[in-house]
């Protein structure tokens, strides 16, 4: 199916999807606030929060990409809407002071519908959208995504300030995708002939025997552990009540980001805007690693946000561009990548601990950025391909 002309109608449905996709990285900067509730001997069990959503995506996402072979995109979108309400409701609901256990069960929940999402909503808009404008509009897409992650720590401070609380942003959130879900389920949209009835892990890995593939599926995992680890160390390494609004500043400057890209990605290589943001990138990672001002670490995490705009549209359009008649299959194996975030939480914590100084944690972060500059390289390179 040839798509000539994108209908505005069929996109921003679609696109809300990508603004419900963030509500799963919230946990990442309020993991400080859930930890203020408990003692420090469960400090630790508390950075394994992030753990509980992307540890879904190692698990579920071949799966899903399966289920979707045989209900639909839509459809798998719509379940996992339902998973992320009650995943978001079931800590709120076990109220102020309740046990970790609660947050483990909802985050996990919220993790298992966050696959769902993603793993039905990159295809679905790949559907509606003409196959060169791909990686534009899955930029497009990212910027929903990243407004929801930037309004984490206005709304948060906002609900501190009013209730002495954070909590609200979970039935906040829960409402905005129930409004999501019915936006979606009242638009038709016409997606392809389902031609296999089903997808296996064994499925997903073949996919790795095309270099391009492999190198992109990497690619996404080390964006999102960096990604994960950023969004930890952000609002640590400032010494300030306030320091989780350098998340804020982190994904405004990663919607600029995305804003110039999709204009950008319009007129210039896919693969050449990645190399000249991963070589800034890293320069910002090293001069993070050195720099204590205050004022200085907000603007290098606001350019850190910017240059990290573009990563996963890129590498996710790229795979899918490599191989186009297994969309599904790709789609399954750069969510399941997406599980990688699960180690960011727990490692960058003991790193910190052990070095007692957030700075350090950011040795996790920069070899991470050097493979993307690589790939950056590797994957628009004609040597690589099979």
């Amino acid at each position: 199916m040839t798509i000539e002309k994108v209908d505005r109608r069929l996109l921003l449905p679609v696109l809300m999807g990508f603004f419900i996709m963030g509500f799963c990285d919230m946990v990442a900067p309020v993991t400080r606030l859930i930890g203020d509730e408990f003692p420090a001997a469960q400090q630790s069990a508390v950075n394994f929060l992030p753990t509980m959503v992307f540890l879904w995506f190692l698990l579920l996402s071949t799966p899903t990409a399966g289920l979707m072979n045989r209900i639909g995109r839509k459809a798998t979108a719509m379940v996992g809407y339902g998973f992320t309400v009650v995943g978001l409701m079931i800590p709120y609901l076990a109220g102020e002071g309740s046990g970790l256990a609660w947050y483990f069960v909802g985050f996990g929940l919220l993790g298992i519908g966050n696959t769902a999402i993603q793993v039905a909503i990159n295809p679905l808009l790949a559907t509606i959208v003409p196959n060169e404008r791909m990686t534009s509009y899955l930029t497009v897409g990212q910027i929903f995504r990243n407004t929801s992650l930037l309004l984490v720590a206005p709304i948060v401070t906002a609900f501190v300030a009013l209730t002495g609380s954070w909590r609200l942003l979970l039935p906040l959130y829960a409402g905005l995708t129930v409004l999501g879900g019915v936006w979606l389920q009242l638009t038709t949209v016409a997606e392809p002939v389902r031609e296999r009835t089903s997808v296996g892990m064994i499925d997903c890995f073949r996919l790795l025997g095309n270099r391009t593939v492999a190198a992109c599926a990497l690619g996404v995992a080390c964006f999102i552990a960096s990604d994960v680890g950023i969004g930890f160390l952000s609002a640590r390494l400032i010494d300030n009540p306030n320091s989780i609004l350098t998340t804020t500043g982190f994904y405004a400057c990663r919607i600029v980001g995305t804003i110039v890209g999709a204009y950008v990605l319009l007129r210039v290589s896919d693969v050449k805007y990645l190399r000249w943001n991963m070589a800034l990138a890293l320069a910002v990672c090293c001069a993070l690693f050195f720099v204590r001002n205050a004022a200085a670490i907000y603007a290098l995490i606001g350019v850190l946000g910017f240059a990290m705009a573009c990563v996963f549209a890129t590498f996710y359009a790229v795979a899918t561009k490599s191989a186009p008649e297994r969309a599904n299959e790709v789609a399954g194996l750069m969510i399941l990548v997406i599980a990688a975030g699960a180690i960011s939480g727990p490692v960058v914590g003991a790193i910190v601990r052990a070095a007692g100084d957030a700075r350090f944690g950011l040795l996790y972060v920069i070899p991470l950025v050097v493979y993307l500059l690589w790939a950056g390289f590797y994957v628009g390179s004609k040597k690589n391909k099979r």
